[in-house]
């Protein structure tokens, strides 16, 4: 029970990476708090954790948008009384499309999910976890917010800069004790990818760790879900 009594918040916990992630989170003793912008998708994941013995609570919000992620956050903190986990997981990615055909809508849409959400969620849980002295905090990143992908430039844009997000976000709360990663999960069979790839629950076993205290002291990493045992070595 390597998360026994943990507070676990999930973003785009409904379905996918999110999801799996709470699931095994929850075999490890852990408690939910879940968010996502489909509401059977969330009910019916809070309804199998549940079904677990596990505390779990899930809230529809869209990340992007600044009230609903603080009425999120403040849900949250009035349900458990703490986060120790937060899991920036929720994400959006458009088809392959030449940066002089891309809608501008679809980058804005693009970068709003995928970085500006990341940045509200976390400035509203980290005066939480810096009260507490203590925290985990763990971000989505792709492999393609770590290398050059023709086509993808809205998508490989916010990835490269949670990346961003995560290296400084990671330098300035190190004194809290918080810590701060990023995971590149691989090709996982998600809507994203046209569940094409591996499982959702393949890549699991890397957030647990990060989320556990078997990571203290792990921040600033930049793990994969297959080779991260020998980066953090």
């Amino acid at each position: 029970m390597k998360l026994k009594d943990k507070v676990a918040l999930i973003t785009g916990g409904g379905r996918g990476i999110g999801k799996a992630i709470a699931v095994h989170c929850a075999r490890e003793g852990a408690k939910l708090a879940l968010c996502a912008r489909t509401a059977t998708e969330l009910d019916q994941t809070v309804r199998e954790l549940r079904a677990m013995n596990v505390e779990a609570e899930g809230w529809s919000c869209d990340v992007s948008l600044e009230e609903p992620a603080r009425e999120f956050i403040a849900n949250v903190d009035k349900k458990f009384g703490r986060i120790d986990v937060l899991v920036n997981n929720a994400g959006v990615m458009t088809r392959p499309t030449p940066i002089t055909e891309l809608d501008v809508k679809k980058w804005d849409y693009t970068i709003a999910v995928n970085l500006r959400g990341p940045f509200l969620i976390t400035q509203a849980v980290l005066p939480i976890m810096m009260k507490q002295k203590s925290g985990s905090i763990i971000n989505v990143s792709s492999v393609i917010g770590r290398g050059a992908y023709a086509n993808f430039i809205a998508y490989a844009t916010s990835k490269w800069g949670l990346e961003g997000f995560t290296q400084t976000l990671a330098a300035e709360t190190r004194s809290s004790n918080i810590r701060v990663n990023s995971v590149e999960p691989g090709y996982v069979a998600t809507k994203l990818t046209g569940f094409h790839g591996s499982k959702p629950e393949s890549v699991t076993d890397v957030f647990v760790f990060l989320a556990s205290d078997e990571s203290k002291g792990v921040t600033g990493k930049m793990l994969s879900s297959s080779g991260w045992k020998s980066q953090v070595k």
